[in-house]
C-alpha cells in the first residue's frame, strides 16, 4: 500500500471501511461509529466529553442530514488518533452582511465543508495522543486525508476549528492549512461549588445583590422556569429562538427543528421560562459525562428578566448533577463575567480551501 517514496495515492471509496497507508501510519476511514466498532473508538476517547461512542451514535440520528466521515489512525493495529469530519452543506456564517451569507449559503450546497468538529457542539474533532513526539507525523496523516476527503466530496474547503492556541501552533501543520481566530469565543464556568448557594457566596457583592433583584422581579411578573427532558412546544420555542437569533444578527442553528422535536435526550435537559401558560424563554443544556452547552436559547424580549432566570437555573441545574462544566457560548461577555464565566482558548483554526472564489472569499472572512 506505499510505494518507496512513501506517498499517498490510494483514493478512498467512503460508503465502507477503508484502509490506506501514510507513512507508517494505517488509515482507517468509515461513515459510522458501527464500522469502527465501541472498544477502538472508546479507547481513544479517553473520558472526554463528547467523544464517546454513544455520543457519536446520538449525533449520527439526530445529524441525519449530514455525512460524517471518521479517520482512526493506527500503528502495529493500536488506535492512536482520531479526526471526526461531516461534510455539511450548511453551517454557521461568521458574516453579518445578507447578501455575503446568502453567496456562502449558494457556495456551500455546491461545494460542501468538510469540517473537523465532535458533533453538536463547540470542540474540536481532533484526537490525538499524549505523546507529543507522534504529533507532527499523525498530523501528515490527518491532514493528507483531509485534502483526499475534499477531493472526494467536491469540498469547497476544509476546516479544523475550536482549536486552543497549542494546538494551532503545532508546528506539524502542513503550509496549505492557514490560520485563523473566531472574533467571538466562547465561555464557560468551571464548576468548583458544592451548592448553588455556595456559587452565590463566590459572587460579588453587587451581583449577589443583583440576583436577588432578578429573582424578586421574576416572581412578581409570574416567571418560572421548570426544567425536563421533553422539548417546549415546538412552535413556541421556534418563535422565542428566531427572536434571539434576529437580535444578535446570526445564522439560524440548522438543528433547531431536528432537537425540538426529539422525545427526550438522556444527560440533556430542556429549560422552560412560562408566565402561566405563554412561554417566554426556553434553552437546552446538551451535553454529556461531565460537561453540558446551553444551546438554542429562546426569548421573549418583551418581559424582562427572563434572561437572567435560565441562566441561574442552569447553573443550578449543573451544580445539583454534579457537572465540571458548563459551556456558555459567545456574547454578552459583561454579563457572563460577572456570573463567573471565563473566556475559552479555543477559537482558533485551520483552514485549507479549493478554487479562486474559496480562495477570495477565505482573505475576505479571516
Amino acid at each position: 500500500m506505499v510505494r518507496d517514496d512513501g506517498t499517498w495515492y490510494r483514493r478512498w471509496r467512503t460508503h465502507l471501511v477503508q484502509t490506506a497507508f501514510f507513512m507508517d501510519y494505517q488509515i482507517q476511514v468509515a461513515r459510522r461509529v458501527e464500522d469502527i466498532g465501541q472498544p477502538a473508538w472508546d479507547y481513544l476517547s479517553r473520558e472526554q466529553p463528547f467523544t464517546s461512542y454513544q455520543w457519536y451514535r446520538f449525533a449520527e440520528h439526530s445529524l441525519a442530514n449530514e455525512t460524517p466521515q471518521y479517520l482512526i489512525i493506527s500503528r502495529d493495529h493500536e488506535p492512536l488518533a482520531r479526526a471526526t469530519f461531516w461534510v455539511v452543506s450548511r453551517d454557521f456564517l461568521p458574516v453579518s452582511s445578507p447578501i455575503l451569507r446568502t453567496l456562502i449559503a449558494a457556495t456551500l450546497r455546491r461545494w460542501p465543508l468538510l469540517v473537523c468538529r465532535a458533533p453538536l457542539t463547540s470542540t474540536s474533532g481532533l484526537v490525538m495522543p499524549a505523546n507529543a513526539d507522534l504529533h507532527d507525523s499523525i498530523l501528515g496523516a490527518v491532514t493528507r486525508g483531509a485534502q483526499e476527503l475534499m477531493h472526494t466530496w467536491h469540498a469547497s474547503a476544509g476546516l479544523f476549528d475550536y482549536l486552543d492556541q497549542a494546538e494551532m501552533d503545532w508546528p506539524g501543520w502542513p503550509g496549505a492549512w492557514r490560520t485563523t481566530s473566531f472574533s467571538r469565543p466562547g465561555t464557560c464556568l468551571n464548576i468548583a461549588w458544592p451548592s448553588f448557594d455556595a456559587y452565590l457566596q463566590h459572587l460579588s457583592k453587587s451581583m449577589q445583590k443583583d440576583y436577588r433583584r432578578h429573582r424578586n422581579r421574576a416572581a412578581d411578573l409570574g416567571i418560572a422556569v421548570a426544567v425536563d427532558q421533553s422539548p417546549p412546544p415546538a412552535a413556541d420555542a421556534l418563535r422565542l429562538i428566531h427572536n434571539v437569533e434576529r437580535h444578535h444578527g446570526s445564522s439560524a442553528h440548522p438543528l433547531t427543528s431536528t432537537l425540538l422535536h426529539m422525545p427526550e435526550m438522556t444527560g440533556s435537559w430542556w429549560l422552560k421560562a412560562t408566565i402561566g401558560d405563554r412561554l417566554v424563554g426556553c434553552g437546552l443544556l446538551l451535553g454529556e459525562k461531565d460537561a453540558r452547552f446551553l444551546a438554542l436559547l429562546g426569548l421573549d424580549y418583551e418581559v424582562q428578566y427572563v434572561y437572567f432566570q435560565l441562566f441561574y437555573a442552569a447553573i443550578r441545574l449543573a451544580i445539583d448533577a454534579g457537572l465540571h462544566t458548563l459551556h456558555g457560548g459567545g456574547g454578552a461577555y459583561d454579563i457572563k463575567q460577572r456570573l463567573g464565566f471565563v473566556l475559552e482558548s479555543n477559537h482558533f483554526a485551520r483552514y485549507a480551501v479549493q478554487g479562486r472564489w474559496m480562495n477570495w472569499l477565505a482573505r475576505r472572512l479571516a
